[in-house]
């Protein structure tokens, strides 16, 4: 049983993703089929590649790490490395998107919005910027600084492990942390993948839009206990 009924690649992601990186940068390794195998689920494939290829001198290989980091805020600051040390590179607008989408996803929208500012101010016409228009709640660093998460989203159960990694990896293309847990039900295994860390409904509301109007997921927020 899963609350998945459609599955696709994300085609126009990578259109976007593609046109979008700026070519000022033209050295570095070519990682687009890497990130496609990603897409794909077949992650075990784009770190091999990482692996055979790294350097930190390298902005494109440090974006594939970032991208294959499950932990959000490793991620984030893998990202905010690329754009610090690497501002040229090709990758530079990406990893500004994805900045922005882990602070809004955990609430911190003060830091969002500074972020996405940079981003427009960079490049009105930037590909990434017709994924940010969402609202920005009036509230400061400070207070999401205090913020205790006690929600999670529930964004699909699988059989099939790979079926949970595709789209964690997914989601995590989108800017969610996430894990996959196994939990027993009915006498079967099930891959759980929980994303996002919110402190209310309201937090939750652009994730479980998204999963619903990108995926065709019916998502649910729950718990953090529940799952401890």
């Amino acid at each position: 049983m899963t609350c998945i009924t459609k599955y696709f690649i994300k085609v126009l992601f990578f259109s976007i993703f593609f046109c979008g990186l700026k070519t000022t940068y033209s050295q570095g390794n070519d990682i687009k089929d890497a990130l496609i195998n990603i897409e794909k689920g077949n992650i075990d494939k784009a770190v091999e590649f990482l692996k055979k290829n790294y350097t930190d001198s390298d902005p494109s290989i440090l974006f594939l790490d970032a991208v294959l980091t499950s932990d959000g805020k490793s991620a984030l600051n893998k990202y905010i490395n690329i754009f610090e040390k690497f501002p040229e590179s090709r990758y530079a607008d990406a990893a500004l998107y994805r900045i922005f989408t882990y602070y809004y996803s955990i609430g911190a929208y003060n830091k969002a919005e500074s972020y996405l500012n940079i981003l427009k101010k960079r490049d009105p016409s930037s590909p990434y910027l017709r994924y940010t228009d969402r609202n920005m709640p009036d509230n400061t660093d400070e207070e999401e600084e205090l913020k205790e998460y006690k929600y999670t989203v529930q964004a699909g159960a699988f059989l099939k492990k790979e079926n949970a990694e595709r789209l964690a990896g997914q989601l995590q293309m989108e800017g969610y942390e996430c894990e996959i847990i196994n939990r027993e039900i009915g006498g079967s295994i099930f891959n759980i993948v929980l994303a996002g860390k919110f402190e209310n409904e309201i937090e939750s509301k652009p994730l479980l839009e998204l999963l619903e109007n990108k995926f065709n997921i019916k998502g649910r927020l729950v718990d953090f206990d529940q799952y401890r």
